[in-house]
């Protein structure tokens, strides 16, 4: 139950590697056309080593990140959700 001053939680939910930057690996690539189409959403950042990341084989069978949730929608694959984003929020000015 939520109180008078909790926020809703954003819908759309994006798991990454630690990588501290935006610029090195798929995940980034994921966040930047996430904030060049404006869309809220929360980072989750899991361990380097694939077998720490329970939750995200628990979500899709494999290990992998980035993986993107959108309310029921489950995408991974940097490609995938780039194309999803594009398609759903509308075209990137990339």
């Amino acid at each position: 139950m939520s109180g008078p001053g909790d926020a809703p939680r954003p819908r759309v939910v994006l798991y990454r590697c630690p990588t501290p930057t935006d610029f090195l690996c798929p995940c980034g690539a994921v966040a930047r056309k996430l904030r060049r189409l404006g869309i809220e959403h929360r980072t989750e950042r899991v361990p380097y080593r694939r077998r720490d990341r329970p939750e995200i084989t628990e979500l899709t069978g494999q290990s992998r990140v980035p993986l993107l949730i959108d309310g029921e929608e489950v995408i991974h694959d940097s490609r995938r959700i780039r194309e999803y984003l594009e398609w759903r929020y509308g075209e990137a000015r990339d």
